[in-house]
């Protein structure tokens, strides 16, 4: 909000400043009596010399801009004249008629040359192409006629519009013409062919003139309400509209970024272009404003109107240099800005000031009337200017005669073809003044203004972080104004920096071999370049790698397993993180040293890997050097017992022996059937089929084997036969006591029965 209100101020200073500018200029002005008729069109001749003027009385007059005499005061014809023109080469006047009638004569005798006839209404412009081959006319007939200049010949008709036309500007290297007419429409015309190309319906009402830039990328049209519109000449897209006048546009014109208009309402406006926005508003004439022409160097305008005067005006300054009142009979009368002037005999009596007094009563008479800028010490530069972080310097020119520039009373040096450059301490007010050989001095007031710009944090500076948008408000040498605050300009761009990081791509989680080397795999991109990357280890170590490329596919050994953090830094300082996961299956691992409670040989399972170590499952981290990847080789098993050996008895087969070994007991195999054991020592007492030879086999965990023969025989012969008596005695044993049982029993039974 802070900018757009100054904007605002100064739009409304810069018109109040030039309003008033204007009604100061008017120290002296002339009005002139009845005899004096409206002044409808005027040319200037290239060399600037000579002005050529059209009245409804049917004169044409030429103005010398050297002394601000009137030269030639012709009638070739009885009805008005509605415009005129110069040739190119400042030979031919032209003047074209309200009855249609167009006339050529001698710029320089005044002698007519020839008529041509072939318009039926009033001939309301006239151009004439660069070439000076070409004159294009238009008319209230509805026509456009194109002429031969050099042959003053008639060669085509343009037919399409239904009302008056009354404005045409050409083309030439496109060989186009377009034309403005009161039916509304803008038509397009190919010049070699004379066929219609385009019409374009404004939609403002009946138009009354148009323009284009100079690159031929915009073109502007007036309407009879005084509205202005512009299209894009690539597109023919209407690009904006406004009404900046309250009557009838009479003419548009374009030059060096400015658009000028002339209406019905009196009032010349000078606007920015393309953007329509009031710099200028000129006033001084009393009626309808005619026509404006400019000067070859873009710094004064000439214009017509029907209060019977014609005014030179200095652009910059949007003040009047001088005024040519031409009577019917040929006196004139002619002033500057300061009241003086130069007049015929008769003509001194025909004008007044506004108050009533006579020429000789407020100013004095000159014996030449200067109304060129260029032979005066001149100023060329607009009230405002503007300073920047790129433009620190301002410029302005100087006309031929200045021969020393100052600005604050220091002076400057004054370039080539009087341009003036400076550098200003800062915004504000520079007085400049411009002096020739006699000590005249033309002086300007002109306002500095810093545009503000916006641009980008590139380093952090106090609160700004990088990639800020900001607005510098002023600067110096080594500093920038950023709301308030002096800043270290080297952190700051016009452009904006990239603030974008790094992208980091790959699988997050990664499966890895344990005892395996082992890496780690990634992408790393950027949209700049991608200069180092940081790859940080469980163990906090980092490894640093160089890149200096916009892609690049990392595949890096690392020492473990576990989580790497993972940094990239672009070029511009952006940093990505991304952490990654490395994870390994579990691995049968053997213990080749014993170490505490593990035993050597024994198989163990690792979970993870660190830079010199293992996670033993159950046991915690281990030094690498303890375990092997593949199973450590021990001794063999061990068979111990009687290689002969007797059974206890006939029914009882048993093999007794013992086996051991410095790892686990995997089996026993005795005669082909496997017996598992798993203990690193065992007594062994198997139960055989039959007597004799039985192969004994044993493993151990590792794979190592012993073998041993032991022979199994029958018991002795002695054994053999005591165990036959004692198969007797037992059931001898066994009947004795029953017998004894039984006798004592049935004894007892006889007894009583003896004592009844």
């Amino acid at each position: 909000m802070k900018i757009q209100f100054r904007v605002i101020d100064l739009r409304r200073i810069a018109i109040l400043a030039t309003l008033l500018f204007s009604l100061v200029a008017y120290g002296t002005e002339y009005v002139p009596d009845s005899k004096a008729f409206s002044a409808t069109s005027l040319a200037v001749s290239p060399d600037g010399e000579r002005l050529v003027s059209g009245y409804i009385d049917n004169t044409i007059k030429v103005w010398s801009l050297l002394d601000g005499r009137l030269t030639h005061n012709l009638t070739f014809n009885s009805a008005w004249v509605t415009s005129v023109a110069v040739s190119s080469d400042g030979k031919l006047g032209i003047a074209g008629y309200d009855d249609g009638i167009i006339i050529v004569w001698d710029l320089l005798t005044g002698k007519k040359i020839k008529s041509l006839s072939s318009h039926t209404s009033a001939v309301n412009d006239l151009i004439v192409t660069e070439d000076g081959k070409t004159l294009y006319s238009c008319s209230s007939d509805a026509t456009v006629k194109i002429w031969s200049l050099s042959s003053l010949s008639f060669i085509r008709t343009l037919r399409g519009h239904s009302g008056s036309v009354h404005s045409i500007i050409d083309w030439p290297e496109q060989n186009r013409l377009y034309s403005a007419s009161k039916d509304g429409t803008l038509r397009i015309w190919d010049t070699s062919s004379g066929q219609q190309v385009k019409v374009i319906r404004a939609d403002i009402g009946p138009l009354t003139a148009v323009s284009m830039d100079k690159d031929r990328s915009v073109l502007l049209i007036g309407s009879e309400a005084g509205h202005l519109r512009s299209y894009d000449v690539k597109t023919w897209s209407p690009l904006k509209t406004s009404r900046v006048h309250n009557a009838e546009l009479t003419k548009i014109l374009v030059d060096n970024g400015l658009i000028y208009t002339a209406s019905s309402d009196r009032t010349i406006k000078s606007l920015s272009f393309p953007s329509f926005t009031l710099v200028h508003m000129i006033t001084g004439h009393n009626w309808d404003v005619t026509e404006i022409v400019l000067s070859n160097d873009g710094h004064v305008l000439y214009s017509s109107s029907t209060d019977g005067t014609l005014k030179i005006w200095d652009i910059e300054k949007a003040s009047p240099i001088g005024t040519l009142i031409g009577f019917g009979d040929g006196e004139y009368f002619s002033y500057n800005s300061n009241g003086n002037w130069v007049s015929s005999a008769l003509a001194t009596e025909r004008v007044t000031t506004v108050e009533g007094a006579k020429p000789v009563e407020v100013a004095r008479e000159l014996s030449s009337l200067l109304l060129q800028l260029d032979k005066l010490p001149k100023i060329y530069t607009p009230a405002l200017l503007s300073i920047s972080i790129e433009k620190d310097t301002v410029d302005f020119s100087v006309s031929t005669p200045v021969k020393k520039v100052t600005v604050n009373e220091e002076e400057v040096e004054i370039g080539e073809d009087g341009e003036v450059v400076f550098s200003p301490d800062g915004a504000g007010d520079y007085m400049i003044r411009a002096y020739d050989d006699s000590g005249s001095y033309d002086e300007r007031t002109v306002t500095i203004l810093f545009e503000e710009t916006v641009m980008y944090v590139v380093e952090e500076i106090g609160t700004y972080k990088r990639g800020d948008r900001v607005i510098i408000d002023d600067f110096r040498e080594v500093a920038f104004l950023v709301n308030g605050e002096w800043l270290d300009r080297d952190c700051f761009s016009r452009v904006a920096p990239d603030v974008e990081p790094p992208l980091i791509t790959g699988d997050k989680v990664q499966k890895v071999s344990i005892g395996d080397t082992k890496y780690l795999k990634l992408s790393v991109s950027d949209d700049s370049t991608v200069t180092l990357i940081e790859i940080i280890g469980p163990d906090l170590a980092v490894t640093p790698l160089e890149v200096n490329s916009v892609l690049a596919e990392i595949e890096t050994e690392v020492q473990g397993t576990g989580e790497y953090t993972v940094n990239a830094y672009d070029q511009d300082g952006n940093k990505a993180t991304l952490t990654f996961s490395l994870e390994a299956e579990a691995r049968s691992f053997w213990v080749s040293r014993e170490h505490e409670s593990l035993g050597f040989g024994q198989e163990v399972k690792v979970t993870e890997e660190g830079d010199n170590c293992y996670f033993v499952y159950g046991y915690g981290w281990l030094e690498k050097e303890y375990l092997s990847r593949r199973p450590v080789s021990t001794g063999d098993p061990v068979i111990s017992g009687e290689p002969v050996q007797h059974a206890v008895s006939g029914n009882e087969r048993i093999l007794s022996f013992t086996v051991s070994d410095d790892v686990n007991v995997k089996e026993v195999v005795v005669s082909g059937k496997t017996y598992p054991v798993n203990e690193r020592e065992k007594e062994m007492h198997i139960m055989v089929s039959e007597y004799g030879e039985h192969l004994v086999i044993v493993n151990d965990v590792e794979g190592n084997s012993a073998r041993a023969l032991f022979t199994l025989s029958a018991p002795p012969e002695n054994e053999r036969d005591g165990g036959k008596i004692w198969y007797w005695l037992i059931p001898i044993v066994i009947i004795i006591p029953l017998v004894l049982l039984l006798t004592a029993k049935s004894s007892k039974k006889k007894t009583r029965k003896i004592r009844l």
